[in-house]
């Protein structure tokens, strides 16, 4: 778990820009531990229990960000961390109404047909060019 806790705070401290985070790997996190207790799976005199605990919430806090580092695409998610942008196939960006703030989700499909989203609080104008400059010109976007 350490390792893959250094591992996942090293893609994120890598992103240079960021998508919205997500939240819900924190949520999913502390039912997990609440879960764990109340089914007596977890008991508080465990040895190594805090340690374990304390990485496996990093490791839920960290994994909520997503965003674009020089090299990968960094995605939320605790099985598949990064997708090198060779291998991404097309993107769809679908701009969602919201009236307080914009919001944009885009869907990013590899060349395998594994799909990943991300979510990003910019205007449609603003992803695009930070699309073409990671992805590059040879990826089509499509805007929905």
């Amino acid at each position: 778990m350490l390792a893959y806790a250094c591992y996942s705070w090293y893609w994120q401290a890598k992103v240079e820009f960021r998508g919205h985070y997500r939240a819900s790997s924190i949520v999913w996190a502390v039912i997990f531990i609440w879960l764990g207790f109340t089914w007596n799976y977890i008991e508080k005199g465990d040895p190594g229990l805090n340690v374990f605990l304390a990485l496996f919430l990093l490791i839920s806090i960290v994994d909520g960000f997503s965003g674009f580092s020089p090299k990968r695409l960094v995605v939320s998610g605790y099985f598949k961390r990064t997708v090198k942008y060779e291998d991404i196939a097309d993107i769809t960006l679908i701009n969602m109404q919201n009236q307080r703030k914009p919001l944009i989700v885009a869907l990013f499909r590899t060349k395998d047909n594994k799909s990943y989203m991300m979510r990003f609080r910019n205007q449609v104008n603003e992803v695009v060019p930070v699309l073409q400059k990671y992805m590059g010109k040879n990826v089509s976007v499509e805007i929905q």
